[in-house]
């Protein structure tokens, strides 16, 4: 077997080992034993739905790697986001149309999972035609009897609960509540905070779980008159959004925060949260946000970076010149490669490794940015990305520096991808020059001598970390006052992500970074029309995908084109300015805060009070 086949089962082991979890208790209701020691072992291959619940019972999030998605997995996934849609959208019958599609039917993934799935939208579709509450409570006892048999009776701490399954039993506690069964509902909501506290140490995981409990929790707490409990809830699940960046349900909790604190004194937190909270509630207004932000219980909102397999085979060949004879050539027919290329068929495991060593990709189903089977150096990377992404270099030096003594420096991949990150904060520090951070990019794309230019560059497949590197060498052609060259590799990166089946959304992280570079960039060489674009581009994203740590750059990028295209009036952009000094403070985004704050002194109010 391969290095790379037994990567994501070395990462489950050694998972499950940390957390003290036997496989009988992960697998209780997911798969058997037996299946799941062929995961750990390398010689299967677990669907993305199933390594999805493990790893969230292990309280792990599976956000930290890229996923390949078959054709037909794919489409499974596409029409559960659209039945999630309807039903964020309170349209029935478009959810009762699509329950009726095959996809509804088709086990393409974790048959219990997908199962479970149907039990939850045939409680909405009761719930919505007003049948009674039990009827709802009947139907959520069943799903969580598939993964969860026996969890009412016996209490949590005897199982290991992912995100899913505790959204799941949310659900569940929200239908007890209009049931008039509180005092049900009551034990099991603490039950459930307690259980994510001891058991979800990594917090893009918690973040799913612990606010929406929160948000049931409190308004039982309020009317047993225990307002003091509830605001201490309340702030710490904001706190945990705001650490995330996460929108979905911010503002719904800062309300409930500030209704518990009436009878406290008018504190200066009190009077920032409502400054803040205005903000939040009228970018929704402006933008539409309201359908996206108010997170339902039935879908776990994913960042996690998704490649579609025919499309990542199909560029990937194109780029290296070979026609599907010469690919295909003692791996399968050219017809089998003709069907895998255009969505048809899937290919066996051996086949996928074979293609993907022949074309040289270094891809897996599952990708982590690093090659570890360590999945606690996998967070790390992200708190690594996030400081980047904040302009925190100190300490992204220092998380980058404990990266480099518990990775393998000898393996390519983590070499490349650690020094590309190095040289992006030594040249922020001014530790590095313009030039040699320039090669450095360009060696780790192969485009020296400007190769980037020429249109066959541009037909491989774009991952995460090409997307990274191509990012940072359109920043030093612009620093470089390269504008043309600049705005050259971020509109073809757009091009990229654009034209994917997958979509901008499966793409949450590399799309960002390029759209709002392009917007700034569009701004400052006078392209303010097409900056606009960008800004009310980069804002709907943030807003579909509930995450607000770019929303502020958006705005300023917006408010400052608007300020110098005639015909827009100042008091919008005044807002604008306005708006995203508050989310910006909230999301401790604290370089844009100073940014901004000193932007409006000098153009608008030099005496501005903004708390």
């Amino acid at each position: 077997m391969s290095k790379e086949s037994q990567k994501i089962g070395d990462v489950l082991y050694k998972v499950r080992k940390e957390k003290r979890a036997s496989q009988d208790v992960l697998c209780l209701g997911l798969c058997t034993k037996g299946a799941f020691s062929k995961f750990e072992w390398g010689e299967r291959r677990p669907d993305r739905l199933l390594l999805n619940a493990v790893l969230l019972r292990l309280g792990k999030n599976p956000d930290k790697m890229a996923t390949i998605l078959t054709a037909e997995e794919y489409a499974y996934f596409v029409w559960k986001k659209k039945v999630l849609t309807a039903v964020g959208q309170q349209d029935m019958p478009a959810l009762k149309k699509l329950l009726e599609e095959p996809e509804a039917e088709r086990i393409v993934v974790h048959e219990g999972l997908q199962r479970q799935f149907l039990y939850q939208m045939e409680a909405v579709v009761s719930e919505y035609e007003g049948k009674d509450p039990e009827k709802c409570i009947r139907l959520l006892e069943q799903a969580v009897d598939i993964t969860m048999p026996g969890i009412r009776r016996g209490g949590a701490e005897r199982y290991l609960i992912s995100v899913e399954e505790m959204r799941l039993l949310l659900n569940l506690a929200r239908f007890l509540i209009l049931g008039e069964r509180k005092d049900e509902a009551f034990p099991m909501l603490v039950d459930i905070l307690d259980y994510t506290e001891k058991h979800y140490k990594d917090y893009e995981a918690k973040v799913k779980v612990y606010p929406l409990g929160v948000k049931l929790l409190v308004p039982l707490l309020m009317e047993r008159k225990r307002e003091l409990e509830g605001a201490v809830l309340c702030k710490k699940a904001v706190e945990l959004l705001c650490w995330q960046g996460v929108l979905y349900d911010l503002a719904e909790l800062m309300e409930l925060y500030l209704l518990c604190s009436k009878g406290l004194p008018r504190t200066e937190e009190i009077v920032r949260y409502e400054k803040q909270l205005w903000a939040l509630k009228e970018v929704y207004r402006e933008f539409g946000g309201h359908g996206y932000l108010k997170e339902n219980y039935l879908l776990s909102y994913s960042n996690q970076e998704m490649y579609l397999l025919d499309e990542v085979i199909r560029r990937s060949r194109t780029a290296k010149e070979l026609s599907q004879e010469e690919l295909s050539e003692d791996i399968c027919t050219p017809e089998t490669l003709s069907r895998i290329e255009s969505g048809k068929r899937a290919p066996n495991t051996r086949n996928f490794r074979a293609l993907m060593e022949k074309l040289d990709t270094g891809l897996d189903y599952y990708n982590g940015e690093l090659d570890t089977d360590d999945f606690l150096v996998l967070e790390q990377e992200l708190e690594l990305e996030r400081a980047i992404s904040l302009k925190n270099w100190e300490e992204a030096q220092r998380i980058l520096e404990d990266l480099k003594s518990k990775v393998d420096m000898s393996s390519p991949k983590n070499l490349q991808t650690l020094r590309a990150k190095e040289n992006c904060i030594l040249f922020n520090q001014k530790k590095l020059g313009l030039q040699g951070f320039l090669k450095s990019c360009e060696q780790a794309m192969n485009c020296e001598g400007e190769r980037w230019r020429e249109e066959g560059f541009w037909k491989q497949f774009f991952t995460k970390y090409k997307v990274t590197m191509m990012n940072y060498m359109a920043c030093i052609y612009h620093i470089d006052h390269r504008m043309e060259d600049a705005l050259f590799i971020l509109e073809h990166l757009l091009e990229q992500l654009t034209s994917s089946k997958i979509g901008l959304a499966g793409r949450y992280r590399s799309s960002m970074t390029v759209i709002s570079n392009l917007s700034a960039y569009y701004g400052e060489n006078g392209q303010l029309e097409k900056c606009i674009e960008m800004c009310e581009m980069g804002i709907g994203l943030c807003l579909e995908c509930g995450r607000g740590i770019k929303l502020g750059i958006f705005l300023v990028n917006k408010a400052e084109a608007m300020n110098t295209e005639a015909g827009k009036t100042i008091e919008k952009c005044k807002e604008y300015f306005k708006w995203a000094f508050y989310i910006s403070d909230l999301l401790s985004n604290h370089n844009l805060t100073a940014y901004v704050e000193k932007y409006y002194c000098s153009h608008f109010e030099q005496d501005i009070a903004w708390y």
